[in-house]
């Protein structure tokens, strides 16, 4: 992409790796007191999805130090924020009668304010170096749509083995889904943070470095791979304990799986906002689909997992084929 140059370095990488792979790894000490102990863990997942662009901004700031062209005040402000989640998490240890969840959602919330005016009165060459423009106007959009509609699609099929396709059908004749659907369009200008979290994390910093050390394709199965395991202490202790198996292979399918579709989305626009957009929605359309956001202490049945496999192969991996996953259209790398 051509707003990044084309070196990294190792020391860049660990300060990455210390800090988006260690930091959740090492929370997962105190999630597991909590899960054992019956506490509140909501807010180890939100505060889990700021780290890896944390870990980019450090590592970037250190390595580019006194270097023009980051947008300091959005970075310095980001890294306070997850600083703050870190400390909700020990706090739900430390004082597991409060309502740590409530605070983290607070956090988000007030910190999106000055986040948008950070990022929208910075000088455009300086969001363009940072890879934080918005590109490809209404058409980077059509993206978002496609992935809505493949998100629902797979919805629908999976209901069908449970033979419950009538009631379900019901459920979306009522108003709820809708206005729940509507109402997620203003909730992600007072959310974006933690979604942002992980796509620049992710897709802007490690994507172009794996596709560079391992190819285009390969290096982002790698990436999916990577992303799936830096779910593994959610996996043990918050999504589903009882069934931490099935949930991290199916954790696995889901990584690697969307990971194409939204790299593909990502090489396509040269648009970070976009894959923003697309792990939002892919998280919050739950709320639409389910009516509830209950995500944590879930049973997964092996069979679950197949419908997986099958439903996220079928419609996410035949973008894989595409000609952006060429060497000669891979992203250059931001030193």
């Amino acid at each position: 992409m051509n707003n990044q140059p084309k070196a990294y370095t190792g020391k860049e990488l660990l300060f990455f790796f210390l800090i988006a792979f260690g930091i959740p790894y090492l929370m997962g000490i105190p999630l597991g007191i909590c899960q054992r102990n019956g506490w509140g863990t909501d807010a180890f997942p939100n505060a889990q999805m700021f780290y890896p662009a944390a870990g980019a901004m450090v590592a970037l700031l250190v390595t580019r130090r006194g270097k023009p062209g980051l947008t300091r005040r959005f970075y310095g402000l980001f890294l306070v924020l997850t600083l703050v989640m870190v400390g909700c998490c020990i706090g739900a240890v430390a004082a597991p009668a409060m309502d740590w969840t409530t605070v983290c959602n607070a956090v988000i919330v007030i910190g999106c304010i000055p986040a948008w005016i950070f990022l929208m009165t910075e000088k455009k060459q300086t969001r363009q170096s940072s890879g934080l423009c918005w590109h490809g106007g209404f058409k980077a959009l059509l993206y978002v749509l496609l992935f809505i509609l493949l998100r629902t699609v797979s919805v629908f099929l999976s209901v069908l083995p449970s033979g419950q396709m009538g009631e379900y059908l019901a459920y979306w004749a009522t108003p709820a889904p809708w206005i729940l659907l509507v109402v997620l369009i203003p909730n992600f200008f007072l959310s974006f943070t933690a979604f942002f979290g992980e796509e620049y994390g992710w897709r802007y910093y490690l994507q172009p470095r794996l596709q560079q050390k391992f190819g285009p394709r390969l290096g982002v199965l790698v990436l999916g791979v990577a992303w799936g395991l830096w779910h593994l202490p959610l996996n043990l202790f918050y999504y589903s304990p009882e069934t931490s198996l099935q949930s991290l292979v199916s954790q696995l399918i889901v990584c690697v799986t969307l990971g194409v579709f939204f790299a593909w989305a990502y090489l396509k626009t040269d648009n970070i906002w976009v894959p923003v957009l697309l792990h939002y929605f892919n998280n919050n359309l739950i709320v639409v689909y389910n009516g509830s956001a209950q995500i944590s202490n879930q049973v997964i049945a092996w069979s679950d997992v197949l419908i997986a496999l099958v439903l996220y192969v079928v419609l996410y991996m035949p973008v894989f084929a595409s000609k952006v996953f060429t060497r000669s259209q891979e992203p250059e790398i931001q030193s």
